[in-house]
């Protein structure tokens, strides 16, 4: 069963990164969800309209939207046994969403995407522990022109860290640390 994950909540003015994501809140905010699954080894599966994508070795973790129904969505993201539709499902049928955090954000799905990257880079004079990288060409992003909208790290804290970090450039951006979204055998 899944356990609902804290909502980082943003209403601080801020201009969208990318193109303008679907899923809005009547405050005008984007409805967006980041979801982490751990890929035990190096794995290459058929993902759709992509074709062979190999996973490497680290926790993977996929930025979305949803127009209505987010916690339907992210609830889906968590089970193994469903129909295969977007590219999410290929991964997270192999190994569910083990971590989630939503955001509610006036950034789209691919702004997100370059501000986590962001701020997982290193700073002046500094390297970071664990950087965020892009995992897949194209995942996830057949609906409009960026990179793609998964990323990947060695450790869960940098992805912890880089959401924190884009949680503090906000006014009144607040970023509750998740829980972890059901327990997996070893």
């Amino acid at each position: 069963m899944p356990v609902s994950a804290p909502r980082v909540a943003s209403r601080a003015a801020e201009t969208p990164l990318g193109r303008d994501s679907p899923g809005r809140d009547s405050l005008g905010l984007n409805l967006l969800y980041v979801a982490a699954a751990w890929v035990p080894r190096r794995e290459t599966i058929v993902v759709g309209s992509l074709g062979l994508v190999t996973f490497t070795r680290g926790w993977h973790a996929y930025v979305g939207s949803a127009r209505r129904g987010r916690d339907a969505r992210v609830a889906r993201h968590m089970r193994a046994d469903k129909p295969l539709r977007w590219h999410a499902d290929y991964l997270f049928a192999r190994h569910p969403a083990a971590r989630v955090w939503l955001l509610d954000t006036p950034l789209s799905e691919c702004g997100l995407v370059v501000r986590l990257r962001a701020a997982a880079a290193p700073g002046p004079g500094g390297t970071p522990a664990a950087p965020l990288a892009a995992a897949a060409p194209r995942f996830g992003s057949s609906d409009c022109r960026c990179p793609g909208h998964l990323l990947r790290t060695p450790r869960l804290g940098a992805l912890e860290a880089a959401l924190a970090a884009v949680a503090d450039s906000g006014d009144r951006l607040r970023a509750d640390r998740p829980t972890a979204a059901r327990r997996r055998a070893s």
